[in-house]
């Protein structure tokens, strides 16, 4: 079974027609998201043991990064180190 075959199917769990509308208006091509609260606003109220200290990232701190390019929300990107 070839998996690079499927179709993605499932929807933003936001107003991807707003958050592209907003960012026409401001100019940007993509937003790279790393505040805590808006990752997991982005990502569907998702909550996983990193949201439990909203904390800047550094020495053995979390990151979540949410990567979303305007017009185009199945490239949308997650990472966490």
């Amino acid at each position: 079974m070839n998996v690079a075959d499927r179709k993605i199917t499932a929807r933003a769990p936001f107003d991807t027609k707003k958050l592209d509308r907003l960012m026409q208006e401001a100019g940007l091509d993509a937003l790279v998201v790393t505040s805590r609260h808006n990752v997991q606003y982005l990502l569907g109220g998702y909550r996983f043991f990193f949201f439990d200290a909203m904390e800047a990232i550094g020495v053995s701190r979390y990151l979540p990064v949410y990567v979303y390019q305007g017009g185009r929300p199945e490239n949308a990107l997650y990472i966490g180190n």
